[in-house]
């Protein structure tokens, strides 16, 4: 797949970064004595705030299938992103995050954007269970059983923030549910009778995607498998010909 060659790219400087994060040796007493520590931020949680609000603006962006609009957020994490005042040992997890952002501000590829958003989105989950944070979120509420593209449309977004708050807080629960949520929220016959073949195809497409979701374990496939689902999303609703998703203002 396209976004293979970024992968690779991705996965050996956050390698590198985990391999040089490791415990230095405690200094002599004399210079421990004399060494301030370092001082954190005024407010490390509305920090924390503030990049949940960017990393989510970044993948909502790439929904839409609106690559430029996920530059500036992604740019915004690359450039802020700061380890000072975090637990000790989520060093490289920020690394990481600042990598996939800057990966995601540099790419023309709504493909490679995708993964790279998957990244920064598991990097986050790994440095909330390093830190033994539980981020607070804000409720979702489930979309309305009633028929029609739109609502169904609405199912699909409903599970992937599932999927989303299953990677970013970490949650095996979540994202368990929303590869399920995904696998029974297609459109239906009728619903598929009046688009192109190609979104028909795309629809096919997020319901494999679900079922490897479903089944997936270890954190590598499910950044490929949610790297794939936003970005096919995007594909979709470029499919169109304007700009759709979440993150717009509703309209009738």
């Amino acid at each position: 797949m396209a976004y293979r060659p970024l992968v690779a790219l991705m996965i050996l400087p956050v390698a590198l970064v985990a391999a040089s994060c490791a415990r230095p040796a405690p200094p002599p007493a004399e210079e421990a004595a004399t060494t301030a520590p370092a001082r954190p931020p005024a407010n490390t949680a509305a920090t924390m705030t503030e990049h949940f609000s960017r990393v989510r603006e970044l993948e909502e962006a790439i929904i839409r299938g609106d690559l430029e609009a996920a530059k500036a957020p992604a740019q915004w994490i690359a450039d802020h992103q700061d380890a000072a005042g975090m637990p000790a040992g989520t060093e490289g997890y920020v690394t990481g995050t600042k990598n996939a952002a800057r990966a995601v501000a540099a790419t023309e590829s709504i493909g490679n954007a995708g993964i790279a958003a998957a990244f920064a989105v598991s990097a986050c989950g790994d440095c909330h269970a390093a830190a033994g944070v539980t981020p607070k979120m804000p409720e979702l509420s489930p979309p309305s059983a009633v028929p029609g593209t739109a609502a169904q449309m609405r199912a699909h977004q409903h599970a992937v923030d599932l999927m989303y708050r299953g990677m970013v807080v970490p949650s095996e629960d979540l994202w368990k549910r929303g590869a399920e949520a995904l696998k029974t929220s297609p459109l239906t016959d009728k619903d598929l009778t009046n688009v192109t073949k190609e979104i028909a195809a795309s629809e096919a497409r997020v319901r494999e995607l679900a079922g490897r979701a479903a089944e997936a374990r270890d954190a590598g496939a499910r950044i490929a498998i949610y790297g794939e689902v936003i970005s096919g999303c995007a594909n979709c609703h470029s499919l169109h010909g304007r700009v759709l998703g979440p993150g717009l203002p509703k309209t009738d």
